[in-house]
């Protein structure tokens, strides 16, 4: 299938290419058939096949500890459909959850849903091309919940019924996702795969499929597409987690070893032709929505070779030249007039039939000329004059960066990453291998790779077809005039590129270290807090869930309840260009430059009450980290560039945001429901067009000079290392205030308390409305409510999920969600929506009233608590192996000691909400007539609507 996404540094971390020299070994196979070469595979990983041809593979990993992963993918996707199947290979994926031959219909998800697997980010499914990929993440790896794990995916292998009712019901639901995805984006996708690769089945095949299919298939047809495809030769299951893999091993023996293809299996998958002699060609995509953006593609012969040693070192150097080619592309991004936004080279392969190489470039609205000529020129000046020493030493230590990174975090490897970067080698003759071996190769090879060789490596990328011209802009744009464009550009002359003058580090050293002057401990959760003599507090924790990794957060005091909210947008604007904006000494550029192969991370964003640059590094970088950070909070830059950036950025936001009703209820809703307050939620583009980084630089120097900062580091790190990294930057820094200046008007915020209607227009399909109700609830002070309206979302979803999605049929999903806010006192709020058919919203609104109603009036079923309060177990028991949790009250240990009782207390609290404490939630909260009525439509259907009465009035 097409791969839209950059794949060779992919393979390369994940273990499937690499280069150097080894003996060579005697051809033998592995568990899958795939004869070995010279590299050496990761041992660690079971692999196997059954008689009846379905392969598994099984590997133990103890991240997070105690969990798992399992995953069943079928090599079978949209592409295997007939003309009138379009669309059920995912309606067969929807069906599979629905019911089968043990596992009575809707009975399968509260299945897991009691063992403590939510639906959605543990239960999952995805439809692809030449895919399907069944998802559990298992919370335990006891015998019970593997044993239910592999039972419900042997019988989604085999046993699904295809009831005609159960499949009329589920009708609503698949129309419902295809209405959620109908999206400019989807359309955008459409046409470039249809005018890149005519003759493949791709294009006719977007898994989603088609309407009239979808509502009239009959269940026999689902049944006979699903027994040609599942089939075991077709199978493939993996399994790492914590667990014996013999053990694992001998119950996917027990559990498979039975299964029979029903009939006679289907034939290969259709892959199509690439025509590799089509001219140069040129077309173009509208819609009000899309961002400008121009690419260049090119095809030549597919092939797949062994994976070796000597093919891994081709595939790192293309690697490296595609890497040294786009960090170019980042250089004119950062240029102070530029008019492009991003962009780069990623390969565009369609698998047997032909590799594909494709060059984007993302601009300002109206400037597809301009980018159609920066790509057809730096492309041809990397093609003419290839790449030098100095920019390519830049990617080959980035690259060395992250194979040490690789090794460093070997035991931090989740057994989701590692179930997929096994999936990846299925139907392919490749290897994963471990990140030891993969750092190792590459260090072998490091010294011998040369610009020259990097330069025919990434013109041999280019020596395919000649380039397919695809533009997408606001306004069509005729196929003359791109060919006139391109012509026009292919006309000027391009000289070699400038090398990077060498740049030194300008914030090696702010001063003096820090000196302590307070040390204490928090000793039952094991943080260590210490303050600096300028006030700056350090909060650490180690932890060793995460080998090798850290996480830190550098809070500056402020946020957006600081900004002054006569100019709102600041904060908005100061997230999106806070990276590009850089220091006053360096630009981003620099610092890609002077930092390169290391783990760093510029920028920072605008959080409610604080400036967070935030993010994760190693043991090796964080004093490197705590100096970047403090130079990014401190020397803030306000480039140039970065004002550039925001100015392009700001158009195309302004339609994106409004182009579904789901994007528009999360920007504007908000603010609405805070009593038009335009702190909430993003502000309207009237607004962020004053915006400019002068207003920012002004609002903001009274922060960066003395307010207060607070730092956690959280993660695989020695203490006293921490501390020096943070004396030698932030805790160096003059002497800050001790606690910001109280300014109780600032956090103060009010619920909307007029209830009419609150009715909006996007610019999305005529088919799409979103139906919502908000209910005012409080601040977060009280964490035993704020748990308890947690579960109670987590019922309303259950319930609601029931009713709208199963019963009813109406929608794909429901979303509920508690938002309780931890500076705004008195305000938040319980949120509910769902996206349906504008002639479902009556019934769908009414659905949300009755169990609002049902939650007031009487207390929830044993079982619906089970399977609300299972799954936040769960989930809570994952988050406390996790850095980013412990991060989340690190940061403010001192400043907010107080909520550190919630880490203590939070499981208790869960275990202890009962059905009678959710229904008095329900009656405080729920109340009939208070709630926010939400209904998102589209422009279009008021236009036809309007269109039809005015028709009707002048037929009268």
């Amino acid at each position: 299938m097409p791969n839209f996404s950059s794949r060779c540094l992919a393979l390369l971390l994940a273990g499937s290419i690499f280069a150097g020299s080894a003996p060579a070994i005697a051809q033998q196979a592995n568990g899958w058939g795939i004869p070995l070469t010279d590299v050496t595979p990761d041992t660690s990983i079971r692999y196997g096949t059954l008689p009846n041809g379905m392969k598994y593979a099984i590997m133990r990993n103890a991240i997070p500890k105690g969990a798992g992963a399992v995953r069943l993918r079928f090599e079978f996707g949209s592409i295997g459909e007939r003309d009138d199947e379009r669309g059920l290979a995912h309606f067969i994926e929807h069906m599979a959850f629905n019911g089968s031959t043990h596992v009575p219909e809707g009975e399968m998800v509260k299945i897991l849903e009691r063992k403590g697997l939510k639906f959605g980010p543990d239960t999952n499914a995805i439809t692809g091309f030449d895919t399907t990929t069944y998802m559990l993440d298992l919370p335990k790896t006891d015998d019970d919940t593997v044993d239910t794990a592999l039972m419900l995916f042997r019988e989604v292998a085999s046993e699904v019924k295809f009831d005609p009712a159960a499949v009329d019901r589920e009708r609503g639901v698949v129309l419902g996702e295809k209405r959620v995805r109908d999206t400019y984006q989807l359309h955008q996708l459409e046409d470039q795969i249809g005018f890149q690769l005519p003759s493949t089945p791709y294009p006719n095949r977007i898994p989603i499929g088609l309407e009239n299919v979808l509502k009239t298939a009959p269940a026999d047809r689902l049944k006979d597409l699903y027994h040609r495809y599942y089939q075991p030769q077709n199978a493939t299951l993996v399994f790492v987690g914590d667990a014996d893999p013999a053990l694992i091993e001998k119950k996917i023996l027990a559990r498979f070893s039975d299964w029979k293809g029903a009939g006679a299996a289907g034939p290969a998958l259709p892959r199509g032709k690439v025509d590799l002699k089509r001219g140069a060609e040129f077309h173009s995509f509208s819609d009000p929505a899309v961002a400008t953006t121009v690419s260049l593609t090119s095809f030549r012969p597919w092939e797949e070779p062994a994976d070796t040693l000597a093919e891994r070192r081709r595939n790192a150097v293309r690697a490296l030249a595609a890497a040294t080619f786009n960090r170019r592309i980042q250089r004119l991004v950062a240029a102070p007039d530029s008019v492009i936004l991003g962009g780069g080279v990623s390969t565009n392969d369609s698998d047997d039939a032909a590799l594909g190489v494709s060059l984007g470039i993302v601009a300002k609205d109206g400037s597809w000329k301009q980018a159609l000529g920066i790509a057809e020129q730096e492309l041809r000046r990397a093609l003419t004059y290839g790449f030098n020493a100095t920019e390519l030493k830049t990617q080959k230590m980035d690259m060395l960066g992250l194979f040490k990174k690789g090794v460093e975090q070997t035991e931090s490897r989740t057994h989701q990453s590692l179930a997929n970067t096994i999936l990846g080698t299925v139907d392919k003759p490749d290897f994963v291998t471990t990140p030891a071996f993969r750092l190792a190769n590459f260090e072998k090879i490091y010294p011998s790779i040369t610009p020259t060789e990097v330069t025919a490596a990434f013109r041999e990328m280019w020596s395919g077809s000649a380039p397919l011209v695809h533009v997408s802009a606001k306004e069509a744009i005729t196929t003359p005039v791109l060919a006139t464009a391109y012509a026009d550009s292919a006309r000027i002359a391009v000289a070699a590129p400038v090398e990077e003058a060498a740049v030194a580090f300008g914030y090696a050293k702010f001063g003096e270290p820090g000196k302590i002057v307070e040390d204490r401990r928090v000793a039952d959760l094991g943080i260590r807090t210490i303050r600096f003599a300028n006030n700056v507090r350090l909060n650490i924790k180690q932890t060793d869930f995460e080998k090798g990794k850290i996480a830190y957060s550098a809070r500056l005091a402020g946020g957006t309840v600081a900004l002054p909210q006569n100019q709102p947008g600041i904060a908005t604007m100061l997230s999106a260009s806070a990276a590009m904006s850089a220091t006053r000494k360096h630009s981003l550029d620099d610092i890609r430059t002077i930092l390169a192969g290391h783990d760093v991370s510029p920028g920072w964003s605008v959080q409610t009450d604080a400036f967070v640059a935030a993010g994760n590094t190693s043991a090796k970088d964080i004093a490197l980290q705590m100096k970047l950070s403090a130079a990014y909070l401190t020397d803030p830059g306000y480039r140039a560039e970065a004002e550039t950036q925001w100015k392009n950025i700001v158009p195309i936001v302004d339609k994106q945001l409004t182009a579904t009703p789901a994007n528009l209820l999360g920007s504007r809703l908000p603010a609405i429901l805070a009593s038009n307050d335009l702190r909430f939620g993003i502000p309207p583009t009237s607004e962020l067009e004053k915006r400019n980084l002068s207003q920012a630089s002004a609002a903001m120097a009274p922060f960066v000079t003395q307010a207060p900062i607070e730092i956690g580091i959280v993660g695989d790190v020695d203490e006293n290392a921490a501390i020096k990294a943070v004396a030698e930057s932030f805790g160096a820094l003059p002497a800050r205030l001790a606690s910001e200046p109280v300014n109780p008007g600032t956090k103060t915020a009010h619920f909307r308390t007029d209830t009419s209607l609150i009715q909006l227009s996007h610019s999305g399909g005529a088919d799409q409305a979103l139906v919502g109700a908000a209910w005012p609830t409080d601040d977060d002070h009280d964490f035993r409510k704020e748990v308890g309206l947690a579960m109670l979302g987590e019922v309303m979803d259950l319930m609601l999920t029931e009713s709208v999605r199963e019963e009813l049929g109406d929608s794909y999903g429901v979303s509920v969600g508690s938002d309780m806010s931890d500076v705004y006192k008195g305000f938040g709020f319980l949120l509910v929506s769902s996206v349906v058919a504008p002639d479902k919203v009556d019934e769908v609104e009414g659905a949300i009233a009755k169990v609002a109603r049902s939650l007031r009036d009487k207390p929830v079923s044993d079982d619906i608590l089970l399977r609300a309060r299972t799954p936040m177990l769960e989930s809570a028991a994952k988050e406390t192996r996790q850095n980013s949790y412990w991060l989340r009250y690190v940061d403010e240990a001192q400043t907010e000691a107080d909520r550190l009782d919630r880490i203590r207390t939070r499981d208790k609290l869960i275990r202890s909400i009962t059905a009678a404490d959710l229904q008095a939630l329900a009656k405080q909260y729920l109340v009939d007539g208070k709630e926010q009525r939400v209904r998102i439509l589209s422009d279009k259907l008021q236009t036809a609507s309007a269109a039809t009465k005015d028709a009707t009035a002048k037929a009268n």
